[in-house]
C-alpha cells in the first residue's frame, strides 16, 4: 500500500480510529499503547515501525478486501456497499473508524463488513479483532459486524459480532481516558517495545556526569541482572536439550509426541554469504586502476572482485518444535 499522506498523517494525530482501541486496551499484538500514545503525539511514525513483512501483509489485505466481499455475496446473496469516508463518533469528536463495508439497505440492517485475511482459519475472533469491531459499532451505531475472513484456501469464512452495549460503553471510557493522556501529554507506563527503545534511545541521551541510582533504580538494575542470568541458565538448558532430542532422533527428520509436539529437523542447506565492506573496498581499488589503465574489463574486474569475497559455508539442519496448538491449526 503507498504511503500515508500528509491528511491521513494528520488525521491519525487528531483522533483514535477503531484499531487503536485495541492498542490502548493492551490487547494488540502488533503495537502497544506506550507506542500508540508516541505515535498520537508526533514522536513515532507507524509506518517507519513496520516491517517489509508488515506492509506486504497490509498490501494483502488490501488487495483482497473487494474479493472477499464479493465473493461472500455470492454465496450468501447479502450485499453491501463500500464506505469509502472516515465516520465519526457523534458524541466523542475525536473518536473515528474507516469501516471496509456495509450491509445493504444500511437503514435497517445496521451491520458492518470488516475483512481480515489469515494464514489459518478461526476459531474465535481474536480480542484485539473485537475491540476493533466493537470500537466501529460505537463510532456507526451498528447492531453487528460481519468479519469476513480470508485464508489461502476457500472462500472467506464469516464470523459475526454482536454488538455488546456495556462493552461499547468501556471502549468509549477508554477512549476518553487514553485520549485525555495524549492531550495532557501524560503517557503510559513505559514497556519493552522496539518503539519505546527508540524514542529513548533517541530522545533521553545526555553528556552529563554519572548518576548514582536512587532506590529504585537499584532495585531495577538488581532485577534486570538476576534476570539476564535466569535466561542465560534457560538457555544453556534450552540447548542441552535440544541436543539430547537430535542424538536420540539417530538422525531422523521428525519427532512425534502425541498431544504435546512434533519436532522437525530439516535437512542441511549451504549458506552463501558476501562480505560487501570489503567488495566496495576491491571496488575502489579495481576502479582506481581502470582510471589508470584502460585496457583493464571493468566486467571481468567486477565479477573478480565479487567472487573474492563471497563464502558458501557448510548449513546446518534447522531444529524446529511445533506445539500441538500450531500443528493443529
Amino acid at each position: 500500500m503507498p504511503r500515508l499522506t500528509d491528511d491521513q498523517r494528520e488525521e491519525r494525530r487528531s483522533g483514535l480510529g477503531a484499531s487503536d482501541i485495541a492498542v490502548a486496551a493492551g490487547v494488540s499484538p502488533w503495537q502497544t499503547p506506550f507506542e500508540l500514545y508516541l505515535e498520537k503525539i508526533g514522536e513515532l511514525d507507524p509506518e517507519l515501525r513496520q516491517s517489509d513483512r508488515a506492509r506486504e501483509s497490509m498490501e494483502r489485505g488490501h488487495r483482497l478486501e473487494r474479493v472477499a466481499l464479493e465473493w461472500d455475496r455470492d454465496i450468501t446473496g447479502d450485499g453491501f456497499e463500500l464506505v469509502r469516508r472516515t465516520v465519526w463518533h457523534p458524541v466523542l469528536k475525536f473518536l473515528y473508524c474507516h469501516p471496509d463495508a456495509r450491509r445493504k439497505p444500511w437503514s435497517t440492517t445496521r451491520r458492518l463488513i470488516e475483512v481480515k485475511t489469515s494464514n489459518r482459519p478461526w476459531k474465535v475472533v481474536p480480542r484485539y479483532v473485537e475491540m476493533q469491531v466493537m470500537a466501529q459499532m460505537a463510532v456507526t451505531g451498528a447492531r453487528a459486524v460481519d468479519v469476513l475472513v480470508m485464508t489461502f484456501d476457500g472462500p472467506p469464512v464469516r464470523h459475526v459480532v454482536d454488538r455488546d452495549d456495556q462493552l461499547v460503553l468501556a471502549i468509549e471510557g477508554l477512549a476518553v481516558a487514553f485520549w485525555d493522556r495524549v492531550q495532557r501529554r501524560d503517557p503510559p507506563p513505559i514497556d519493552g517495545s522496539s518503539g519505546a527503545g527508540r524514542w529513548l534511545d533517541r530522545t533521553r541521551w545526555r553528556d552529563e556526569p554519572e548518576l548514582v541510582a536512587d532506590e529504585h533504580q537499584a532495585r531495577a538494575l538488581k532485577r534486570l541482572l538476576d534476570l539476564r542470568a535466569q535466561v542465560t541458565a534457560l538457555e544453556a538448558e534450552d540447548d542441552t536439550i535440544v541436543n539430547a532430542l537430535k542424538f536420540s532422533m539417530a538422525g531422523s527428520s521428525r519427532l512425534s509426541a502425541r498431544g504435546i509436539a512434533k519436532v522437525l529437523w530439516t535437512a542441511p542447506f549451504d549458506k552463501t554469504t558476501t562480505s560487501w565492506k570489503e567488495v566496495a573496498a576491491g571496488y575502489r581499488k579495481m576502479l582506481e586502476r581502470v582510471a589508470t589503465d584502460h585496457q583493464v574489463d571493468i566486467l571481468d574486474e567486477l565479477e573478480a572482485v565479487e567472487s573474492l569475497y563471497t563464502r558458501v559455508t557448510e548449513g546446518n539442519r534447522q531444529f524446529r518444535v511445533i506445539t500441538t496448538e500450531e500443528h493443529e491449526a
